[in-house]
């Protein structure tokens, strides 16, 4: 009789167990990361009967949980990518801001020059766009420097959640512990762990691993690096770049070690934010210096070989590009660097997108890595620059070094570097140099011009078929290819000498100094003509096209009263389509910009909807393992109130059988 009261008695407290975890469940079902728990039984083994409650456990399935986790970390990823991408893209390709449709309308109005060079309203509206093509420059350049402060912002935002997340977590684990400890159930504060841990997936991608007893968790960062051990959680700091200061670092700060992961980080919104860095701004930045460097820099060189209006020798329409470039040291270097140590641009044709990284190894060896495709360069890639007299000496891919006075200066991609050390002794190993040639291009254009009189639109030689010549030859070119031998800019110049070709055959002729014309000298005599050959001056190059015949004579003076020359304005002009910017136009450059960009803001948005379906059927899945089914519960509560009327008849028939043996005895 007693044994069967005890079995009812155990049925009636399973079912109100029972019933209370169903409750439980009921009212979570809405509650962001619960996991549906369930009362675990057992029977009582002989002689001993009835129901026990072995636990109250969450309903989780590890590995779809690790799958939840993962895919959200991916789709993190890519949103983060994507949005920034999409900002960069359309920075770049709204007409409103775009550089190409700023360059189009300053050719435009170029042209107007070439068609009526002494044009003053002319000359100006060519200023006016001048100006607004700078500016376009600048405000583009403003808006990636505005867009990289953003994203650094974000980062070290994103950084200060992901350690108070960690701290919570290793809290928890304590916590966990302690109940477990106890005997005490845990499931909540499991459930509130499982959560911040998506959290942190969202931000940074970590994995999980099951500690001792499977009671606490550790997480880990990048390659494997411990953020959270047990009830210890490590600090991730964010710095600012060291040497690139317009960058971001990340480090794991693990007891008195640190160790940097902004190369580890690939997952999660701060992995995404990374790689936008990587991928998209800092090359548009580049890409973009680059592009204001080679426009302004041919466009000044085509310039100096120009008459302005008031017949001066044409000086600069922007400012010297050259010398934009910083060097900057990493503040971790054993050795400083002198004020000296600068970087110039010597080579347009030859520059590259890019930053380099200088390094110094043992014995006064190092490295130059190209930042842009990674390419590194030994000592043994550069050849020694000649001492010849006469030597070229910024021929690419040469070195000048010094180890024991600590200097270097090296040449790559038409870039000259010059590093110096401030005490004068070699630099040490590991010393490391930043050297950016065209990141600020964009942003340090100016315009130089003051009016559009100095717009040099004519050529300064001038030339002049004798009017008794019979033969078909005819001056097609003058081209000028060195403009300092007709003097300085802005000053008005001269043809030094001025000069006359004189045929003395059908296929010979000889060049003369017509210094003094009543008693010309010659320079040259017996030269063979070839039809459309170059034929090179002082300065200058000339090319006659046609047969030429004895006696026929071509003079060539300092051009004088040339307003209505426009032959410098069509040279100026004709830059645009070129192919001036590593093998394209300056616009169909800006082009390609548009298009790289464009195409991987294209991509991440296809792979943006690819990881959040994947991610929510993750969800879908983990969800439908742990997540709480009304029908079903409603069903455990009838279910565990039958069981409880059924216990508690039970009990009753107990009770009216003892009273009936209580009568029967006489009791």
């Amino acid at each position: 009789m007693s044994g069967s009261v005890s079995v009812a008695l155990q049925g009636l407290l399973v079912a109100q167990q029972g019933f209370e975890v169903a409750s439980q469940n009921i009212a979570n079902v809405n509650t962001p990361g619960y996991s549906r728990q369930q009362v675990e039984l057992s029977a009582r083994s002989a002689p001993e009967l009835g129901v026990q409650i072995t636990s109250i456990n969450r309903v989780v399935d590890q590995f779809a949980m690790q799958q939840y986790w993962s895919s959200t970390a991916s789709f993190k990823t890519t949103e983060a990518f994507a949005q920034m991408t999409g900002q960069v893209d359309d920075l770049l390709a709204n007409p409103i801001t775009s550089i190409s449709a700023a360059m189009g309308e300053f050719f435009s109005a170029l042209q107007t020059g070439v068609d009526d060079p002494a044009s003053i309203p002319g000359r100006e509206l060519i200023l006016s766009q001048m100006d607004a093509l700078t500016r376009r420059f600048s405000e583009v350049d403003r808006q990636l420097r505005g867009l990289n402060t953003s994203v650094n912002t974000q980062l070290d935002s994103a950084v200060s959640e992901l350690n108070s997340m960690a701290t919570q977590v290793a809290e928890l684990n304590k916590k966990i512990q302690l109940a477990d400890s106890r005997g005490d159930a845990a499931n909540e504060l499991k459930d509130q762990r499982d959560e911040l841990v998506l959290a942190l997936s969202a931000k940074a991608g970590v994995s999980v691993q099951t500690g001792t007893g499977s009671t606490d968790i550790n997480l880990y960062i990048g390659n494997g690096q411990p953020l959270v051990i047990g009830g210890n959680a490590s600090q991730v700091q964010a710095r600012q770049g060291d040497p690139d200061i317009n960058n971001i670092e990340i480090d794991l700060v693990v007891g008195d070690k640190r160790i940097k992961i902004s190369d580890q980080i690939s997952s999660g919104e701060i992995g995404g934010m990374l790689r936008v860095k990587e991928e998209v701004l800092i090359p548009t930045w580049n890409e973009l210096g680059r592009l204001a460097i080679v426009f302004a820099d041919t466009m000044n060189e085509q310039q100096r070989k120009g008459l302005d209006l008031d017949g001066n020798l044409g000086s600069n329409l922007f400012n010297d590009p050259a010398n934009l470039g910083e060097v900057r040291a990493s503040s971790a270097n054993n050795t400083d660097l002198a004020t000296t140590s600068n970087v110039v641009i010597r080579d347009t044709t030859l520059l590259k997108a890019s930053d380099y990284q200088v390094k110094f190894n043992k014995d006064g060896d190092f490295t130059v890595t190209r930042l842009s495709d990674g390419k590194i360069f030994n000592k043994a890639d550069f050849a020694t620059r000649s001492a010849a007299p006469g030597a070229p000496v910024y021929q690419d891919m040469t070195l000048d070094q010094n180890a024991s006075g600590g200097t270097l200066r090296l040449n790559i991609d038409g870039v000259d570097i010059s590093l110096a050390s401030a005490s004068g002794g070699p630099f040490t190993d590991r010393d490391l140099m930043l050297v950016q040639p065209v990141r600020f291009g964009a942003e340090e254009l100016e315009m130089q011009l003051t009016s559009g009189n100095e717009l040099a639109f004519a050529s300064p030689v001038r030339s002049t078929p004798a009017e008794d010549n019979v033969g078909l030859a005819k001056v097609d070119e003058v081209n000028v290819t060195d403009p300092l031998q007709f003097g300085l800019p802005g000053q008005t110049g001269s043809l030094n000498p001025p000069a006359r070709i004189l045929f003395t055959d059908a296929n010979t002729y000889s060049v003369y100094d017509m210094t003094d014309p009543n008693n010309p000298t010659v320079i040259s005599a017996g030269n063979t003509y070839t039809d459309g050959a170059a034929i090179t001056l002082n300065g200058y190059e000339v090319v006659l096209r046609g047969k030429a015949a004895t006696g026929d004579k071509f003079d060539f003076t300092y051009n004088t009263d040339a307003s209505g020359d426009n032959r410098n304005a069509l040279q100026l002009s004709n830059l645009q389509q070129e192919k001036l910017v590593d093998g394209s136009s300056y616009q169909d450059n800006y082009g390609r910009m548009i298009e790289r960009i464009g195409t991987k803001a294209s991509v991440a948005n296809i792979d943006l909807q690819a990881t959040e379906t994947v991610m929510r059927n993750a969800e879908t899945v983990r969800n439908g393992i742990s997540g709480v089914s009304l029908d079903e519960e409603a069903a455990n509560i009838i279910k565990f109130q039958q069981q409880y009327q059924a216990a508690a008849q039970v009990i009753n028939a107990a009770r009216s059988l003892f009273d009936t043996l209580l009568s029967a005895s006489g009791g």
